[in-house]
């Protein structure tokens, strides 16, 4: 007996609550919301507030934010005054990626004066010291992502390319094998990761050093 297939198109806000906060998680079906459902909004975000970037590029972080502390934001949603799953969801983006993006332009006063922080991290993996620098303390503090992709982007030279068999199920941007992307979406998000990745770093720098 053929299994009758599902119509993502048609489905419910509930029904969709219900698939995302599921274990194990349905591929197909978050593919389908977070490449398509949310693509409107995210692109509407990625050309207003990060200049232009390709909505691909946010659906990673988006994905994080949603599914952070078991799906809290998603099993927020009440549909109160008559509000739909999508305006919901656009209105938590919007201000997730407003609050992103303020961070962002924090840490870029000091990232303009720190143009060696790469240069420092580079320094310290090539020669013995015995004091600890604050900027390889700062890289420690970092989530296991950032510190990833600093490792094999600054680091260890590698390409994006490279870099992406490791880091790309990290990124949660596609349930797709990067190999079945074009490679400027793999290059645009890998770039993206990499800037944030050095955002994080320059604040968690200032930190250390009280400036």
């Amino acid at each position: 007996m053929t299994q009758k297939r599902v119509s993502y198109a048609t489905l419910s806000d509930n029904e969709w609550i219900d698939i995302l906060t599921t274990f194990p998680p349905d591929d197909k079906a978050c593919d389908y919301f977070f490449n398509t459902k949310c693509r409107i909004f995210l692109g509407y975000i990625a050309s207003t507030i990060f200049d232009g970037e390709e909505p691909a590029s946010l659906i990673g972080d988006f994905y994080q934010y949603l599914s952070h502390d078991n799906w809290r934001v998603l099993r927020l949603f009440s549909a109160r005054n008559g509000a739909s799953l999508g305006s919901y969801l656009s209105r938590c983006a919007l201000n997730y990626f407003k609050a992103q993006k303020r961070a962002e332009e924090k840490i870029r006063p000091l990232w303009i004066e720190r143009p060696d922080i790469i240069g420092e991290l580079n320094h310290f993996t090539q020669e013995e010291e015995c004091d600890t620098p604050p900027v390889w303390q700062a890289y420690e503090r970092l989530n296991s992502r950032d510190r990833d992709i600093l490792r094999l982007l600054v680091i260890e030279g590698k390409s994006a390319i490279e870099a992406a068999d490791e880091i790309w199920p990290q990124v949660k941007s596609s349930t797709k094998e990067w190999r079945q992307l074009p490679a400027k979406r793999v290059q645009d998000t890998m770039a993206m990761l990499k800037k944030r990745a050095l955002l994080a770093l320059s604040l968690e720098l200032r930190k250390a050093t009280g400036h």
